[in-house]
C-alpha cells in the first residue's frame, strides 16, 4: 500500500489562461446571487413603504426562493439539453431581466414578479457553478475551484449588509438593481467568451437525461411555500404549517425515488450510496449558517449595539466560513480530507455549544460571541468543499457528475429554507431562564447533532460493507 503525496495544484493554477476566465463566471455567478439576497433584504423596508406594499412583503422573499428551487432543480437538465454555456447565458439574462423590472417597477406586484425572475436565474447560476467545475475544469483543480466559488456567500455576507445600508432609503433604493442587472450583463458576455459548450446532449449515460422532474418538482414548491406561510403566523397555526411542510418533504423523497425522471440523482436512492449521505451533510452544515439572519436582531434588542455593528455581527459566520474554506481547499491527501470532512461538522457543533451556554451581554460584552459565530462558519467552510467534490465524484460520467454537483444547490436551498423556519419557531420559543440567542443555539445543536451521526453511520457502514465485499 502506498500514500499518495503529491501536492494539490496552486490557487495559481486556478486561475492562469482559460480556467482563470472560466472561474470569474463561475464565481462572479454565485457572487451576484448572494449579494442580491442581502441587498434586498436591506432595501426592503424602503421599498415596501414607498410603494405601500406590506401586504405582500413576505411574497417578495418567498417567490425569490420558489423560483431560485425550479431554476436550481432545472440547471442539470438545461445544461444536458443545450450546454453549459447557454444555460449561463439563460440565467444571467433572466436575472438582468428581473433586476430592471424591479428598478422600474411602479408596483409591489411587479416588484415579486421581478424577485421571481431573479430567483429563476439566480437559482439556475448558482447549480450551473457546481455543474460547471466538474465539466469545465481538471478534476484536481475541483476543490480549491469548489471552495472559491461556495466562499462567494461569505463575500455576499460581508459585502451586502454594507452596499444595502447605503441604498437602504426611498430615494435611492433602486440603483442597486440597475447595479445588478448591469453587472449580469457583463458576466454574460465573459460567459459567451470564456464558457466551452458542454452538454447539449452529448453527456452519456440515462434516458431521461435532460428531463426535469416535474412531481418532484411541485412537491417541493409546495413544501417551500409551506415553510414560507409559517413564518407568518404565530402558536398551533405556526407548527401546523410546519408539521405540513415536513409531511411533504417526506413526500417528495418518496416521489423523487420512485419517479423515472428525479430531481436529486438516482444514486441518492440506492442501497449503500454515500450521495445520500453527503447530501445530508450538506443539508445540516449550510442550513445551520442561516442563523446569521437571527443574529443583528439579537444584536440590537438584547446587546443595543447599532445596526450597522449588528450587521456585521451577524457576518462573522460568513466570515469564518470563507476564510476555513480557502485553508481548507489546500489539503493535498485523501486521508487529510476524510479527517476535515469529520472534524468540520463538530466544529460547527462546537460554536452552537458554546454560543448556548454563552447569555448575551451589551456592547462590547457582545465580543464574547465572536468566537463562537466564527467556529460556526469555519466548521462549514473546512467540510464543504470536500464534501462538494465527494458528490461530484460519484458520478460515472460527465452528466452524472453535473446532475450530482446541481443536487448540491438543491439540496443547499431547500436547507436555507427548513433552517430558516426552524429559527423563526424557536425564536418563538420561550424557556425559563434562557434567552432567545440560547433557545436557538440550543435547538441548532440539537438538530446539527443528529444530522451529523446519522450521516457519519451511515458513511461508515458503507464503508465497512465495501470492505467486507473486498
Amino acid at each position: 500500500m502506498t500514500t499518495q503525496t503529491t501536492s494539490a495544484p496552486s490557487w495559481r493554477a486556478l486561475f492562469r489562461g482559460a480556467n482563470g476566465r472560466i472561474v470569474i463566471v463561475l464565481s462572479g455567478s454565485i457572487a451576484l446571487y448572494a449579494i442580491t439576497t442581502y441587498i434586498t433584504g436591506a432595501v426592503l423596508p424602503a421599498m415596501t413603504e414607498q410603494l405601500h406594499g406590506d401586504r405582500l412583503y413576505a411574497w417578495v422573499n418567498t417567490a425569490f426562493l420558489a423560483a431560485s428551487i425550479v431554476g436550481s432543480a432545472s440547471a442539470s437538465a438545461l445544461a444536458s439539453r443545450f450546454g453549459i454555456r447557454a444555460s449561463y447565458l439563460l440565467g444571467f439574462l433572466v436575472f438582468a431581466a428581473g433586476s430592471v423590472l424591479i428598478a422600474v417597477s411602479p408596483t409591489m406586484e411587479v416588484i415579486v414578479a421581478g424577485r421571481a425572475a431573479e430567483g429563476f436565474g439566480g437559482g439556475l447560476l448558482s447549480a450551473l457553478a457546481y455543474v460547471a467545475v466538474s465539466i469545465t475544469l481538471p478534476a484536481e483543480l475541483w476543490g480549491r475551484a469548489t471552495a472559491l466559488v461556495s466562499a462567494m456567500w461569505g463575500v455576499g455576507g460581508i459585502a451586502g449588509p454594507a452596499v444595502g445600508g447605503l441604498f437602504g432609503t426611498a430615494d435611492v433604493w433602486r440603483l442597486p438593481f440597475v447595479l445588478l442587472a448591469g453587472i449580469a450583463l457583463a458576466l454574460a458576455l465573459q460567459a459567451q467568451r470564456s464558457v466551452k459548450t458542454a452538454g447539449g446532449g452529448r453527456s452519456g449515460g440515462g434516458s431521461h437525461r435532460g428531463s426535469i422532474a416535474v412531481p418532484s418538482l411541485l412537491i417541493v414548491l409546495l413544501a417551500v411555500s409551506g415553510f414560507s406561510a409559517a413564518a407568518l403566523f404565530d402558536g398551533p397555526a405556526r407548527l401546523g404549517w410546519f408539521a405540513a411542510s415536513v409531511v411533504l418533504l417526506g413526500m417528495f423523497v418518496i416521489v423523487d425515488a420512485r419517479s423515472k425522471t428525479s430531481l436529486l440523482p438516482r444514486a441518492t436512492y440506492l442501497r449503500g450510496s454515500d450521495l445520500r449521505w453527503i447530501y445530508l451533510l450538506v443539508a445540516v452544515l449550510a442550513g445551520s449558517v442561516m442563523i446569521e439572519a437571527f443574529i443583528p436582531l439579537f444584536g440590537q434588542t438584547l446587546g443595543g449595539l447599532p445596526p450597522f455593528a449588528a450587521g456585521y455581527l451577524g457576518a462573522v459566520p460568513s466570515v469564518g466560513w470563507t476564510t476555513a474554506q480557502f485553508l481548507s481547499a489546500s489539503v493535498a491527501s485523501e486521508r487529510t480530507k476524510r479527517t476535515v470532512r469529520t472534524v468540520g461538522p463538530v466544529v460547527t457543533l462546537a460554536g452552537f455549544v458554546a454560543l448556548a451556554v454563552t447569555p448575551p451581554t451589551s456592547g462590547f460584552g457582545m465580543l464574547w460571541w465572536l468566537p463562537a459565530l466564527m467556529a460556526i462558519g469555519a466548521g462549514v467552510g473546512m467540510a464543504f468543499p470536500h464534501l462538494a467534490v465527494a458528490a461530484m465524484s460519484t458520478g460515472r460520467d460527465e452528466g452524472e457528475s453535473a446532475q450530482a454537483s446541481a443536487g448540491i444547490s438543491v439540496v443547499q436551498l431547500l436547507s436555507n429554507t427548513v433552517f430558516t423556519s426552524v429559527c423563526g419557531l424557536l425564536l418563538s420559543t420561550r424557556i425559563a431562564g434562557a434567552a432567545a440567542p440560547q433557545v436557538m443555539a440550543t435547538g441548532l445543536a440539537v438538530i446539527v447533532a443528529a444530522g451529523v451521526a446519522v450521516a457519519f453511520t451511515g458513511l461508515r457502514r458503507n464503508r465497512r460493507a465495501r470492505s467486507f465485499r473486498r
